[in-house]
């Protein structure tokens, strides 16, 4: 991961010390001024070997601290990790439906921490395992969890989607809070999926049904409208996907628009990219997004059984 900045002594005048902090070229302030995103290199097609994909219906990407990516491989009931250029290193899991160790049934999302301690929404469970798929632990209770989000106090955020709520785990998956009922007032979902969490521990909830994306603090109490239906500029139409950078963007994948928009944390709309197909660069029913450290963004390109990761163009 590179450096968040660079402090410098600049002058010492009666004992008094003034700092200055400089941005690095891949620090916030060079993540946050990005408003081009080019196509680098894809991987994945549709089948069940190594580095290929079965995701009709689902699909869930993130991305540790040295680079690799893990991928919900739903439909083949496992998770695949790979080097930031698409290079295959492992894989785990196996279709089961017992609760067993390792088993999954349809992981629709995957999540790592900062100890790169990497989780798995298995249906009704959380499964946590570290970074080569040795299993550790799992918890919770849903019906079925989506999406699994942690903040930086080692919390847990679950779209429990078909009890329409967000729900909040302690870091030993100890229950604390839930929200939501089903409805599209403010406060309420209609499938809620997608889940991201930005560094002052505010929660953002894509809803497939209702078009847009909520933003909640951490207790669960609504804070704002992020984006709503449509197709211009800002607007969602079936939003699943959802990740925050670490200048507090917010990137969504806008499945029923074919494309991947950047938004500020207050919705304010930055930039997008794609259309739907199959080319380099378009996408079909995207479904899963995540940001590393350098701000390259991961796609989960679920219609076309594939990942595509893309640079920021800097000014």
């Amino acid at each position: 991961m590179s450096l968040l900045g660079r402090l410098m002594v600049c002058l010492v005048v009666g004992g008094a010390v003034c700092v200055v902090v400089t941005s690095c070229g891949s620090g916030p302030a060079s993540i946050s001024s990005a408003t081009q995103y080019e196509f680098v290199t894809k991987w994945g097609s549709q089948g069940s070997e190594d580095g290929q994909f079965n995701l009709p219906n689902g699909g869930g990407v993130a991305v540790d601290g040295d680079g690799n990516v893990y991928v919900a491989d739903s439909y083949n009931h496992r998770i695949q990790k790979f080097d930031s250029d698409g290079g295959f290193l492992t894989k785990w899991g196996t279709e089961g439906y017992s609760g067993g160790e390792g088993e999954f049934a349809l992981p629709f999302d995957v999540e790592v921490d900062t100890d790169g301690n990497v989780y798995v929404p298995d249906m009704a469970r959380i499964q946590k395992f570290d970074s080569d798929g040795g299993f550790i632990s799992q918890f919770g209770a849903f019906g079925p969890a989506t999406a699994v989000a942690v903040d930086a106090d080692g919390n847990f955020y679950v779209t429990d989607t078909n009890n329409q709520r967000v729900r909040k785990l302690s870091s030993s998956g100890e229950f604390v809070t839930q929200w939501g009922t089903q409805g599209n007032g403010l406060g309420q979902f209609m499938f809620p999926y997608g889940i991201a969490v930005d560094a002052a521990a505010n929660v953002y909830v894509t809803e497939e049904r209702n078009h847009r994306i909520q933003k909640f603090s951490s207790s669960g109490t609504f804070l704002s409208l992020v984006a709503f239906s449509g197709s211009g500029d800002g607007q969602v139409y079936s939003p699943w996907g959802i990740a925050v950078d670490r200048a507090d963007n917010v990137y969504v994948t806008d499945q029923g628009n074919g494309r991947i928009q950047k938004l500020t944390r207050n919705g304010v709309f930055i930039t997008k990219w794609g259309s739907p197909g199959s080319d380099d660069g378009q996408f079909s029913s995207p479904s899963g997004v995540a940001v590393d450290g350098d701000g390259n963004v991961y796609v989960v390109d679920r219609g076309n059984h594939r990942i595509q990761k893309f640079r920021p163009v800097w000014r």
